[in-house]
């Protein structure tokens, strides 16, 4: 399933050892190097920007802190993850998008009935405006702090970093719908774009591939990036659901029928991967990690497992590391009710991502590291 066409188009002995004997000597009695251990994988965490939504509301607002206290309450993620407050993003960087008409509206709680109904959130609260930037700045701060890793000057620094919210991909330039007032993701990735443009260029045509695994399609990212080469966008999701009259063409989508199990779903991701990283072989990934795909899903129409969705995550890892891709990792879709399920299965996604990319080790006496920006 899905097209290639579009996408495609836009691809344009060792030395011998002359020492004496004293000094192979000498130099085999030298330690061996240890290698800078990996520093903690870095969350931003956006729940500090509360919003109470009306009672029966559909969207699970609190999944975002109950899937960061999970976390936090793990023994095994002692000394592999750092939990960072998110930052609201500038509006500078929110305009890197967004029409700033829709913007001003957004941030005056001046949308019209219609544009909230779309979105689906109440948008005269002054709450939602302040997660929605926090959202978005959490993002964009994981972007910034991964580029790093591109920089000759810091080796060390950690090629991932996620935030446990974000993936708010139905966002448009100028409007929002969906659960979704603007697109963290494509505004990281003009971040990204305007700031080390020079250092992705120099790795790759294409340096950016965003990853959307959410059950939804990531129309709004689609939109967004449509006419620009150097962000590939990839979409996996359901053929029969959400969005029925917006949805846009990615440079590759790939419709899922419904009830597609854990077996059919690994077996499509594992054809796409390898063609997308050696077709585009990007410097920059951004993982939209929606679990809605699950079974017990309210929306999903999908049958994935828990444990599906966890080899899921760790194919898309494995790509990236043996790619060498920076990768920043968002939340997105879960509306298993109770949320329960939703929940333990976002927090695979950053536990499955911080065993593999988390300095320290399970036996740390570090413990969780929280740390407020």
């Amino acid at each position: 399933a899905g097209s290639a066409a579009r996408g495609l188009e836009r691809r344009a002995s060792c030395r011998a050892a002359s020492s004496s004997g004293r000094s192979a000597r000498s130099a085999s009695t030298e330690p061996p190097t240890v290698p800078a251990p990996a520093p903690p994988l870095r969350l931003y965490y956006s729940d500090w920007a509360k919003v109470n939504l009306p009672d029966k509301h559909r969207f699970p607002m609190d999944k975002y802190r109950a899937t960061r206290l999970l976390l936090e309450a793990d023994l095994s993620l002692r000394g592999r993850v750092e939990m960072v407050r998110s930052p609201e993003a500038s509006l500078e960087d929110v305009l890197r998008v967004h029409d700033r008409e829709y913007v001003s509206r957004v941030m005056r709680c001046a949308l019209t009935e219609k544009e909230a109904r779309a979105i689906g959130f109440p948008m005269q609260n002054p709450e939602q405006v302040t997660r929605s930037f926090a959202s978005t700045g959490g993002t964009i701060a994981a972007t910034r702090d991964v580029l790093r890793s591109l920089d000759g000057d810091e080796p060390h620094a950690n090629k991932v970093a996620a935030q446990i919210a974000g993936g708010t991909h139905h966002a448009f330039a100028d409007s929002g719908e969906g659960f979704c007032v603007f697109n963290d993701i494509a505004c990281a990735a003009n971040v990204a774009l305007a700031e080390r443009g020079d250092v992705l260029f120099a790795r790759s045509a294409t340096p950016i591939l965003v990853i959307d695994l959410d059950v939804h399609q990531g129309n709004g990212t689609a939109k967004i990036f449509e006419t620009n080469d150097a962000v590939v966008t990839f979409s996996m999701h359901g053929a029969g659901n959400y969005p029925w009259k917006t949805k846009m063409v990615s440079d590759h989508d790939v419709d899922l029928p419904d009830d597609t199990d854990d077996d059919a779903y690994l077996s499509t991701l594992q054809t796409w991967l390898p063609f997308l990283f050696d077709t585009y072989r990007p410097a920059l990934v951004f993982y939209q990690a929606g679990v809605d795909a699950l079974r017990e899903d309210s929306f999903g129409r999908l049958a994935m497992s828990r444990n599906g969705l966890l080899k899921r995550n760790n194919l898309v890892y494995d790509f990236c590391a043996r790619n060498d891709a920076a990768l920043v990792v968002t939340m997105g879709g879960g509306y298993s009710r109770p949320f329960d399920a939703s929940v333990a299965a976002h927090a695979d996604v950053f536990r499955s991502a911080a065993y593999r990319f988390g300095g320290g080790n399970a036996g740390s006496l570090k413990g969780v590291r929280v740390k407020e920006r």
